[in-house]
Parts: C-alpha cells; structure tokens; sequence
C-alpha cells in the first residue's frame, strides 16, 4: 500500500540541527538524571538481596536457626518436678483449669 506523500516529511528530512552539543552536555545529562534518582529504601534494598541466591541462602539459614531455636525453646524439661507436675494437672484449682472455665 502506498501512502501518499505527506509535506512534513520533505520538511524533516532538509531540516539541521544547528550548532553542535558542548562536550560535556552527555555527562551533565546524567548527572541530572542521577540527581533525581532517590536512593533505595530499606524494603528496596532487602528485596533487591532476597532476590539474589546469596539472599536465599542467607534467608534458609536464618529460618533453620529461628526454627531450631523455638524447637529448643518449646523441648525444654520443666522445672517442676514429677510429682509436682502430676499435682497441677489434676488439680481443679490450678490456674490452666481456671482459665478454661
């Protein structure tokens, strides 16, 4: 299909940039653009690490450990001793038997 010869195209083709662009006009373009960039955030920057597999790492490492210590938190023996614990856990007027009443 041919498209018909628009007068604006004949203008952009003969028209020139006058002048030429200062040397440093590239290297203070970026650092215009640099300049406005704002820093990354707290959240920008934990993503941008859990993103990585040194992050992944990091992550199930930490996990296992968190993991272990509540495990190790939770298996620990009472202090109370047989007898005593026996006691609480039949006894009507121990406190985990008030709460549920």
């Amino acid at each position: 299909m041919n498209t018909p010869d628009d007068p604006l195209d004949e203008l952009l083709s003969q028209w020139q940039v006058p002048g030429e662009a200062p040397p440093s006009f590239q290297r203070e373009v970026w650092a215009r653009i640099a300049a406005d960039e704002a820093d990354p955030g707290l959240w920008e920057k934990l993503s941008s690490f859990l993103i990585q597999p040194r992050g992944w790492m990091v992550a199930a490492v930490t996990s296992i450990f968190i993991g272990a210590g509540m495990a190790w938190m939770e298996t620990r023996p009472s202090r109370l001793n047989p007898h005593e614990a026996y006691v609480h856990s039949i006894s009507p007027f121990a406190s985990q038997h008030l709460a549920s009443h």
